[in-house]
């Protein structure tokens, strides 16, 4: 994709696998990596008993939902306080990668709910498995292709609705040169 003219993206959202971490930093040390806040959710969610789930999850929200990344930080400090004691492993968890659940509020906030998730890439994974598994089978190469591409286009479609404003665009300029990826 970078051989094809990809610029150095602002954030790149994924999940905490550490192969992928590591080649996000690899590739593109000066970008923003988002972690996806469903898996984050899940795995922090799944470290607490059933009863406790509701009120921290709560919390939870409330730190990734914050007005600003300042707020999220102090919000994050907060709920390790609170919760440090009582759930020792899944506020260790929860600590852990902190920042980068918490770069989507750097970001313009009309742009938050777009890239603080992987879900619409997974979404369209399993799209693409759902389709192709009642298919038995394709006739050639191509129209296994033009089924798979209909459903990227689909979701190309639904990206194409995220609207940039110029004060937005100016806070994405003020980002970019913030994180080195424009000159001062």
């Amino acid at each position: 994709m970078v051989k094809r003219g990809l610029r150095v993206p602002v954030t790149i959202t994924s999940d905490g696998a550490p192969g992928l971490i590591r080649a996000i930093q690899q590739m593109w040390p000066k970008s923003l990596r988002q972690r996806c806040l469903v898996h984050r959710m899940r795995n922090l969610l799944a470290k607490l008993p059933a009863e406790a789930i509701p009120e921290v999850r709560a919390h939870l929200r409330a730190v990734f939902e914050a007005p600003t990344y300042e707020a999220g930080k102090k919000r994050a400090q907060e709920v390790l306080e609170k919760y440090q004691e009582i759930y020792p492993s899944a506020m260790k968890a929860f600590s852990e990668d902190l920042e980068a659940s918490l770069n989507h509020l750097k970001c313009p906030v009309r742009h938050r709910k777009a890239i603080r998730t992987t879900n619409l890439l997974e979404r369209t994974f399993e799209e693409q498995k759902r389709r192709t598994k009642i298919i038995p089978r394709f006739f050639d190469e191509k129209s296994c292709l033009k089924l798979v591409f209909s459903t990227l286009i689909r979701v190309a479609q639904r990206w194409q609705r995220i609207r940039v404003t110029s004060f937005e665009l100016a806070q994405l300029d003020k980002l970019r040169r913030q994180l080195g990826l424009l000159p001062l």
